[in-house]
This record gives structure tokens, sequence and C-alpha cells, in this order.
């Protein structure tokens, strides 16, 4: 699938990726931050041999978040350049 450039979608098109990115990532930061709140229990209160590789794995989809927010704000910002927002 050949991804668009931001500059030249339509306003609608660039309205609509601005809120599916938003709660994805919010969606998605959530998951982690529960999962890693779970997996530092397990470790500390439990003791399970489970939770560094699941620790591993929560942190491992971290920059996801972290790349989710980067084009959200090259959205808001190419909105802002055509005044929408």
């Amino acid at each position: 699938m050949k991804s668009q450039k931001i500059q030249e979608m339509s306003n609608e098109a660039l309205l609509k990726r601005k809120k599916t990115t938003e709660l994805v990532t919010g969606l998605l930061s959530g998951m982690l931050l529960v999962g890693v709140t779970l997996v530092l229990f397990l470790w500390f209160k439990q003791g399970s041999s489970v939770a560094l590789p699941l620790l591993v794995t929560f942190l491992a989809l971290s920059p996801i978040v972290l790349l989710n927010l980067a084009d959200l704000q090259s959205v808001r910002k190419e909105l802002q350049t055509r005044n929408i927002v």
C-alpha cells in the first residue's frame, strides 16, 4: 500500500487521519501502561519469572507510540498551515 504525502492529502483525509491516530495512540499507550503495571506487579509481588520477558516485550512496543506521536504532530502542523484547526 502506497502512503500519500501529508501535503497532498485533502482536508477531510487529514482530519480523519488525525482522529484515527489519536485514538490508536491513546489505546496503545493505555494498554502498554496497564501491561507494564501488571508486569511490575508480577515481578515484585509474585516473584514470577515470566515478568522480565513480558516487560521487554512491552518496552519493545513503546517506540510505536513515539512514531504515532511524531506523525500526529506533522498532521497537526499541516492542518495549522491550512488554517483548519
